[in-house]
């Protein structure tokens, strides 16, 4: 076992040394593992679908950083034993009788486990580890079928919802007072009824960021605006805890006066927010930096985002199908209403004169 930990140092330490500017520690050196946050020993499956690690990139430069969107910290492979359709799979892997490197740059290769009924280990996979300081990387092998899957994170649930699916977010249509450039000072609008939940906020379909400079009171479409402080996160698939400012006024134009918990994810090629109504009014979000105070918002889906519209819509719908049924009975009643046949007997006097005007007309002359 020794010569395999030592073969795996020196394959490492070689990759080093033929490129001096290759790290798979590094960002942008290694791949996220999918499906991160549903592979925790506690996280049973229950979703539609179990998940499958029969097609991961397997290879001399293949490492997998193993994090969660709402994941703290990187995750471990389980030391323990796994149970059956737990981990977000049908039959999970995990590491039996090994453990994990503790020097930095240290590779060593453990076997993996897979639990299937009454067998603990009935196949076993390869797997190389990497230390890189605070976290780990691996190279996985591939199982021989689907349904399988290695297990991160003990006694970890499942995940929360990822808010960079559609379905587990909300849209925030953005107007032009959002923007830091709307500076109306009879404007006071405020984000108390707002409701907590992630938001992909959107101006005319295209995706804008929360302010993350200080702004000026009186900006936003408001009196207090919010902002963020600090960058918003680069590293994809990533959920940062960070604070947003208020600008109150106490000790200047512009000033971090009161801070506000929210979280932010990079969605690679947008940002999502996580945002609570305020705490007081008038206080309001800023997104975006260029808008007019008395803009229109324009999105060719937002009639379907807003419920109000929806049943405004919905109940124009049902009035103007009503008329047409009401139309539709009314020329029916006029075009096929039944003729009523009358008949008219004729009088005693008018029979007597038609028989003698047919008297006169068959008599000879």
């Amino acid at each position: 076992m020794w010569r395999t930990h030592l073969f795996a140092t020196l394959n490492f330490l070689l990759i080093l040394r033929k490129g001096a500017a290759f790290n798979p520690c590094d960002d942008g050196n290694h791949f996220l593992l999918p499906n991160a946050g549903w592979r925790g020993t506690a996280c049973r499956r229950t979703r539609d679908t179990s998940i499958c690690d029969r097609y991961v990139e397997t290879g001399a430069n293949k490492w997998y950083k193993v994090l969660g969107h709402d994941d703290k910290s990187p995750r471990k492979m389980a030391e323990e034993i796994a149970e059956m359709f737990h981990c977000g799979t049908d039959y999970p892997l995990y590491l039996l009788n090994g453990s994990h490197p503790t020097s930095d740059g240290t590779i060593v290769t453990r076997n993996a486990c897979l639990h299937v009924g009454a067998d603990k280990c009935k196949e076993q996979y390869a797997v190389q580890i990497l230390k890189c300081g605070t976290f780990f990387l691996y190279n996985l092998s591939r199982p021989n079928s689907c349904d399988i899957a290695y297990c991160f994170g003990e006694n970890e649930t499942c995940s929360k919802p990822d808010p960079c699916e559609e379905k587990n977010r909300l849209t925030l249509l953005v107007s032009g007072d959002r923007s830091t450039s709307c500076k109306d000072q009879s404007l006071k609008l405020c984000d108390s009824v707002l409701r907590s939940s992630w938001y992909r906020p959107m101006k005319n379909s295209i995706d804008v960021k929360m302010a993350s400079f200080c702004v000026e009171r009186y900006s936003c479409g408001t009196e207090e605006p919010i902002w963020l402080k600090g960058a918003e996160p680069t590293l994809a698939d990533k959920t940062v805890d960070m604070k947003a400012c208020v600008t109150v006024g106490k000790s200047g134009a512009c000033s971090c006066d009161m801070e506000i918990d929210i979280q932010v994810r990079n969605c690679s090629s947008y940002l999502v927010y996580n945002l609570s109504s305020t705490p007081s009014c008038p206080q309001r979000y800023c997104f975006g930096q260029k808008g007019q105070c008395h803009e229109n918002v324009y999105d060719s889906n937002s009639m379907w985002k807003e419920p109000s519209k929806i049943v405004l819509i919905s109940l124009a719908m049902v009035i103007v199908l009503a008329l047409l049924v009401i139309l539709g009975f009314m020329i029916h009643k006029n075009i096929f209403r039944p003729v009523l046949k009358v008949n008219v007997q004729p009088s005693i006097k008018e029979k007597d004169n038609r028989d003698a005007n047919l008297d006169d007309i068959i008599k000879p002359k």
